[in-house]
């Protein structure tokens, strides 16, 4: 089951759908995290698979293993990065700069292949086919169900 969001405008086959954010732990409430305290509206683009139409509510899903493939882009890559970046500036780096900590060499270059992969990943989102990892309206419901 997906989730639900109301739809605020058509525009060729995307429905633009409002949805209040919603976190694992939101209701969970615990004192060290406040990131589930706070709920936001937010705005998605979706495939208009249920020919919806303004102001109605649907039920919004992602297709195709859609929700793995963003995942490892925002959290795999990125990682991957990291990982090179400390072992290129404490095995590799460190030889030609003997003069800086080695810890703190690699957890500066780690950091910065962090950053560096977050901007190729940007750079990229043009070309790569949204249409794989975009939500899918796939079905028109009530507010209450």
């Amino acid at each position: 089951m997906g989730e639900k969001g109301l739809v605020i405008n058509v525009k060729d086959h995307l429905a633009v759908i409002q949805m209040t954010r919603k976190e694992a732990c939101a209701e969970c409430r615990a004192r060290s995290c406040l990131a589930g305290m706070k709920k936001e509206e937010m705005i998605i683009e979706a495939e208009n698979e249920c020919d919806a139409k303004v102001g109605d509510w649907v039920i919004m899903e992602l297709r195709n293993n859609s929700f793995i493939k963003a995942v490892l882009i925002l959290y795999g890559i990125p990682m991957i990065g990291l990982l090179v970046g400390i072992l290129l500036g404490y095995y590799v780096l460190y030889q030609y700069l003997p003069m800086i900590n080695r810890e703190i060499l690699s957890f500066g270059v780690g950091i910065l292949m962090t950053l560096l992969v977050y901007f190729w990943i940007h750079s990229k989102e043009a070309i790569w086919d949204k249409k794989q990892i975009r939500p899918v309206a796939a079905k028109i419901t009530t507010k209450e169900d």
